[in-house]
């Protein structure tokens, strides 16, 4: 018994037909991850800029942002007066009362003393901070604002690849001096 031309011709329509959806079905599988991957990595940065955003909106101290730096240039201790104040001098060994913010080279925000938009300064002695503090803020009068820019080695050191729970490398900091005790 032979073919015919129209049973041939349907024989060829359905081998197009399951190769074209064999490929088409690789394809998806071949895509659908990546598609998977980039919802995901925009997902993820969509978080991350809600959170910028909230902390922008909740600006520790008014007036100052925390932005990107360059970690390769912090080499050593820089101490900016953003607003001079006119209290008492603080001393390596006094106690401070201060509203601030820090943030890693990345612009991130990782600690401040500005909670649900209010402030809420806190008591330290310098001699119990990081270095780059103790250092920084002495000599530093009451009603003063400072950025400090602090090198690893006087913060909570380079990145080990171990989560310690603190930041790693250099950091900034804005800091508003309300007391020196």
């Amino acid at each position: 018994m032979s073919t015919t031309n129209s049973q041939r011709f349907g024989i060829w329509v359905i081998a197009i037909v399951l190769t074209v959806g064999t490929l088409a079905g690789f394809i998806a599988m071949i895509i659908a991850p990546q598609n998977e991957a980039t919802d995901a990595l925009n997902e993820q940065q969509a978080l991350e800029q809600s959170v910028m955003d909230e902390w922008k909106k909740n600006t520790p101290l008014k007036g100052y942002e925390a932005s990107k730096f360059d970690a390769d240039s912090v080499t050593k201790l820089k101490v900016e007066t953003l607003k001079k104040g006119s209290g008492k001098t603080a001393k390596e060994t006094s106690t401070v009362t201060a509203n601030y913010f820090g943030w890693n080279s990345d612009g991130l925000i990782f600690d401040s003393t500005n909670k649900n938009g209010e402030q809420n300064p806190i008591d330290f002695p310098l001699d119990q901070v990081i270095s780059g503090w103790t250092e920084g803020l002495t000599g530093v009068k009451a009603g003063s604002t400072v950025r400090l820019t602090i090198p690893a080695d006087m913060a909570y050191g380079e990145d080990t690849g171990q989560f310690t729970g603190r930041p790693t490398g250099p950091l900034m900091f804005v800091v508003e001096v309300k007391k020196v005790k």
